[in-house]
């Protein structure tokens, strides 16, 4: 072990709080970088600090060097982006949500979890958080020749803002036909903003949800869906978020006869389109075209993201039919939900 690391252990049993506090520093100047310039009371307002307790840390922060303060807010100084570059790589070691995601990971088996931390409910920050963490680990895995099906929902939007143009050759398909979201938020929408972020193709389904059999047969046959159908059983790749059931239900605006359905049968989670109970149980299936749960066994990688603690039934559950090539995207309140539940 490294002397480093032997130190940090020690630092750890002897005094935690100067680690908690190296942290918290440490997030601060991130979301002074991530928003630069800034005024304190919005950087207060972004951290759900009061703005006594936030004047305090500028102040430091300021007396050491690492950010500037003018007329336009504060900013962070070259300093305080050497100090970052520098401390960077140990942070996952020092983190206590690295210790969470070991715990996570001998648990449930999956390929890996990563951990924002505090709770995302209502915290639009830390829901960004989530979606650049996905785009930065999606981002390593490219290749020439990538397929990538990606599913609706505003985290997945996002995943956009964070992705860079890249080299090799890239195509993005909706993992599903038109699920009820606004049109943003729908998958071709998101298929096409990805594309666009990294200089790439995509394809577009053309598949409305909730039509009848005979319908959705027929639109099973034309060329142009086939082929979408095709590329999601194919591809390298899936990205998708986890839902609370009902919250997906309203987004979607399911008919009461089916909120009731599923409220008498225990649904706690919806992911593209499959509702679930807290056994990991399907119960009920949108009508829709595109990728299937059995498909997903046979990907590299499936990134799955949710934030928030009113997710966190959702996700517990949904552990119970995640694939083992699942990298999970969560906060730090589901994390220590799922380790002690």
């Amino acid at each position: 072990m490294p002397v480093w690391q032997r130190l940090l252990d020690i630092q750890r049993r002897i005094a935690p709080e100067a680690i908690d506090e190296l942290l918290k520093r440490f997030e601060l100047l991130k979301r002074i970088e991530a928003n630069q310039p800034i005024g304190r009371r919005t950087l207060a307002k972004k951290l759900d600090l009061t703005e006594r307790v936030l004047r305090k840390e500028v102040d430091r922060l300021q007396s050491l060097g690492l950010i500037l303060i003018d007329k336009r807010g504060i900013a962070i100084s070259q300093a305080g982006i050497d100090v970052m570059e520098e401390l960077s790589p140990y942070i996952t070691t020092i983190d206590r949500r690295a210790d969470l995601a070991r715990g996570l990971k001998e648990k449930f088996g999956l390929k890996g979890f990563f951990i924002v931390r505090g709770d995302a409910d209502g915290n639009p920050e830390l829901q960004k958080e989530l979606s650049k963490r996905m785009a930065e680990e999606l981002q390593k895995m490219f290749f020439d020749g990538t397929v990538i099906s990606v599913a609706g929902g505003s985290t997945m939007a996002n995943v956009g803002n964070y992705l860079k143009p890249t080299d090799g050759k890239l195509l993005f398909v909706p993992a599903r036909g038109g699920l009820g979201e606004e049109v943003s938020n729908q998958a071709n929408s998101i298929a096409s903003r990805l594309a666009v972020a990294t200089k790439s193709e995509h394809k577009v389904l053309y598949a409305p949800d909730n039509v009848g059999e005979s319908v959705l047969e027929s639109l099973k046959l034309e060329p142009a869906v086939k082929e979408v159908a095709e590329l999601n059983r194919k591809s390298d790749y899936v990205i998708h978020g986890i839902g609370e059931a009902f919250m997906m239900a309203e987004r979607r605006n399911v008919g009461p006869d089916v909120i009731e359905q599923l409220q008498e049968k225990g649904a706690v989670g919806e992911t593209f389109g499959y509702y679930f109970n807290a056994e990991g149980d399907i119960l009920r299936k949108v009508k829709t075209i595109g990728l299937q749960l059995e498909d997903l066994e046979s990907k590299q990688a499936i990134f799955a993201v949710a934030g928030g603690s009113s997710k966190k039934e959702a996700v517990r559950a949904y552990m119970k039919i995640a694939p083992k090539n699942t990298l999970l995207f969560i906060d730090e309140t589901i994390a220590e939900y799922l380790l002690n539940s």
